[in-house]
């Protein structure tokens, strides 16, 4: 009998032994059972296996035929070899997870993985089935069949187009977004709509990102956008003379070879017993393999990273387009990219004939352009955009001049919080002390701020927000000390003021040449009278706005400058005509505790945002007034109520350059 299982397959066994088992529960019966009977109860077993066998193979065949359309109209999933090694495979995570299981389990638990993935319930975070989202004219109507997710566009005329399923999921962590398969090759063509997970709700896609509201909404395809970075080894397999699209990837997701490159030759070494005892027992580097974190060139490991977090350029299109990326971790990232290292350059303008040749010769690209520049990086060539952190650390002097790499802070498997994947203790004053300890002794004196405040933080003043991403402000992550003449030059916010948003850059002025002989640079009128965030606020470009709010809400900035000011002046900016700093302002106020619940909806016509703010605007009215006297620096009357004489003013002259901030 066991002879006879062991050829059986699953499916198999799943009838068999249910069958058996009810043959042995009736098997007493038998004995005292008529000729009649017993017939009846041998063959009600049978039948009912019989029946169970039916419905599983017809939803077996549903289930297998759902997923093989799934798989056909996403990106396939192939066993990959890399142009600049073709002898070695890539052989996808879970082959990892049989001799790494530690590693697999915090990786899979971590947002890389999740990155981009099949459309299917495990990925889906939406509130799907049953939603209905305005496009135009017309409406689209989301519907969850089984285990598939359905797009129907019905037009004013309420002709109901073909159907689209959605194929591909990108995000996991603040937003996730939705493609749907081109009907030819498998070209993945934006759904317009993205879930904001915290919020727990549907908004424009256009509206999650700071951009021109007078662009018209984003149209990238996964397949040669989100693939750089989002997919393993991805080849966009774009065919100019067909117009077809047939791309590969060795895996979706930012998965273990992205960081580790290609393991078939690692595999393959390890299979033979002899291999494995010996690298037990011997120790040493892995065979064929990289460990960016196993005492491996600061600068090589930083560059695994710097492949997907950094602005490159990439000077043959076309090999990329056919063949994905020449890159290997362990190789220099240069292999067919080049990283835009904007400081470098800073300040120049494009040229043509020679210069435009020597420009390219000296930097590996040709000059970007100021629209270019601006959307990206400061005047100074720091960048402001999260998601391109290498950039930053190219122009940190602990990189520099030290070893300081991505991995000193960040860890891909031993972090403590998946949120922003730093090892134990990074978060603390120990991510800078583990090098900097003579100040550990005496921080205070270092800081002048008390050691266990805020203003002790390491981070905070080394690091601010200053730049933008994901509806919000991020750390920079090109380390820094506060300084006004910067700020004058490059418009880039310094880190006192960001915490003491009540004050003024003439005060900020006068501390760090007190502290730090700083030079005192000449200051205007409204430097020395209004506070630096506030004028920010009211005045700057696009990005300085989104930052300026977002401080506003920020709890260690309420808690150096009062937290009972600045709604007066968020509720203003939840007017603004980009979307994505009404969100920010609207977050920020609800840090005040009387108007934390009141909805607001950033997305909305103009109409309902105007009801929105005004009933916002009456609950402030009717709460508690400031616990103290406004300072004129804050441009707030006796009672609380913005001076709006100046507040136009400074309006007047905010900068409008159309911004289009490139995360």
């Amino acid at each position: 009998m066991s002879g006879v299982l062991t050829t059986l397959d699953s499916p198999g066994l799943e009838l068999v032994v249910p069958a058996g088992l009810l043959l042995v529960a009736v098997a007493p019966f038998l004995g005292r059972a008529t000729r009649l009977q017993a017939a009846g109860l041998v063959a009600l077993p049978l039948a009912l296996s019989a029946a169970l066998g039916i419905f599983k193979y017809t939803a077996d065949t549903h289930n297998d035929a759902s997923r093989d359309r799934l798989l056909s109209s996403a990106p396939a999933q192939s066993r990959l070899s890399p142009v600049t090694d073709p002898d070695n495979d890539y052989a996808s995570s879970q082959t990892c997870r049989a001799c790494h299981p530690s590693e697999y389990h915090s990786w899979h638990h971590s947002y890389h993985r999740t990155m981009t993935q099949l459309g299917k319930p495990e990925a889906v975070l939406a509130k799907w089935h049953g939603t209905k989202l305005p496009l135009g004219q017309a409406e689209l109507q989301l519907e969850k069949k089984g285990d598939e997710y359905w797009i129907t566009t019905v037009g004013a005329d309420g002709i109901k187009p073909v159907k689209q399923r959605a194929t591909l999921t990108t995000g996991s962590h603040h937003l996730q977004v939705y493609w749907v398969a081109d009907a030819k090759g498998n070209l993945q063509h934006p759904f317009p709509y993205g879930w904001l997970v915290a919020d727990q709700k549907w908004v424009p896609v256009s509206d999650t990102f700071l951009r021109d509201p007078n662009l018209a909404p984003p149209d990238a395809k996964w397949n040669n956008v989100c693939i750089k970075c989002h997919a393993v080894a991805g080849r966009p397999g774009v065919d100019a003379r067909t117009r077809t699209v047939n791309t590969e990837i060795a895996e979706l997701g930012i998965a273990c070879e992205a960081c580790h490159g290609p393991a078939g030759t690692h595999i393959a070494h390890y299979q033979n017993p002899a291999n494995r005892y010996r690298g037990h027992l011997g120790g040493g580097k892995p065979h064929s393999i990289l460990n960016p974190g196993g005492g491996f060139d600061h600068r090589l490991s930083a560059q695994v990273c710097g492949q997907c977090h950094a602005y490159q350029y990439t000077p043959n299109n076309g090999d990329w387009l056919k063949n994905g990326p020449r890159f290997l971790p362990g190789n220099p990232l240069k292999a067919n990219t080049t990283v835009v290292h904007a400081s470098s350059f800073a300040g120049t303008q494009p040229a043509l004939g020679e210069e435009a040749k020597a420009f390219l010769s000296q930097h590996g690209h040709p000059h970007p352009g100021d629209e270019w520049l601006n959307d990206r990086f400061w005047p100074d060539g720091m960048v402001r955009v999260t998601g391109r952190e290498y950039n930053g650390l190219l122009d940190t002097p602990c990189f520099q001049r030290g070893k300081m790499s991505c991995l000193s802070c960040h860890s891909m498997h031993g972090y403590h919080d998946r949120n922003d994947q730093l090892a134990p203790r990074m978060d603390t004053n120990e991510a800078c002390l583990q090098c900097h300890d003579k100040f550990r002794e005496n921080l205070a004196a270092h800081t002048r701020h008390n050691a266990a405040s805020a203003g002790s933080r390491c981070y905070n003043c080394h690091m601010p927000h200053t730049t933008y991403g994901l509806l919000g402000a991020i750390r920079s992550h090109q380390v820094d000390s506060p300084d006004v003449t910067t700020q004058l030059k490059t418009g880039r916010p310094n880190a006192c003021n960001l915490c003491h948003l009540d004050q003024t850059l003439d005060w900020t002025r006068r501390h760090l040449a007190e502290w730090y002989g700083h030079r005192k640079p000449p200051l205007d009128p409204d430097d020395k009278s209004i506070s630096s965030i506030l004028r920010m606020l009211l005045q700057g470009d696009a990005g300085q706005r989104a930052i300026a709010a977002w401080h506003m809400g920020w709890e260690p900035a309420r808690r150096a400058s009062g937290g009972d000011w600045q709604a007066r002046w968020l509720i203003r900016t939840m007017d603004d005509p980009y979307a994505a700093i009404r969100h920010i302002a609207h977050k920020a106020l609800t840090a005040h505790p009387p108007l934390a619940g009141l909805p607001f909806d950033y997305t909305a016509p103009l109409a309902k945002r105007a009801g929105q703010i005004d009933a916002i605007r009456r609950r402030l009215a009717n709460a508690a007034p400031l616990g103290q006297a406004p300072r004129a620096e804050l441009l707030l009357d006796a009672r609380g109520h913005p001076l709006e004489d100046n507040a136009s003013r400074l309006t007047a002259k905010r900068n409008n350059r159309p911004m289009t901030l490139q995360e």
